[in-house]
């Protein structure tokens, strides 16, 4: 039990990070017709799929969101660059939150 709930505060921890980077990022680059909602649930299920697999020791998770992200973008080539600065940028910052989540996992569970 205790386990679970280090992993669900550490991804609560993140989750309240990255509500705060995502409201700067969004505003400077999104565009404003973009569901908030969907990128929200998106972006959740995101790091919750990548703190699962670095938690459970498969770091090959984040090669694998790596090709999935790549490969749902490639029909949207034709894009403006600030659509494709946003998506650049957004995945960077997903990718680090889901790491330091990781981390303070770790962290948690030493004690």
């Amino acid at each position: 039990m205790e386990t679970t709930g280090n992993f669900l505060l550490a991804f609560a921890a993140g989750e309240i990070l990255a509500i705060i980077i995502f409201r700067l990022i969004r505003q400077k680059f999104a565009a404003k017709n973009t569901p908030i909602w969907n990128a929200i649930g998106k972006g959740l299920l995101e790091r919750f799929m990548l703190l699962v697999g670095l938690a459970n020791g498969i770091q090959s998770i984040v090669t694998l969101f790596g090709a999935i992200k790549i490969g749902t973008r490639l029909k949207d080539s034709n894009q403006d660059k600030i659509t494709n600065d946003y998506f650049l940028i957004g995945n960077f910052v997903s990718v680090a939150i889901a790491l330091m989540e990781y981390l303070l996992y770790n962290e948690l569970m030493k004690n």
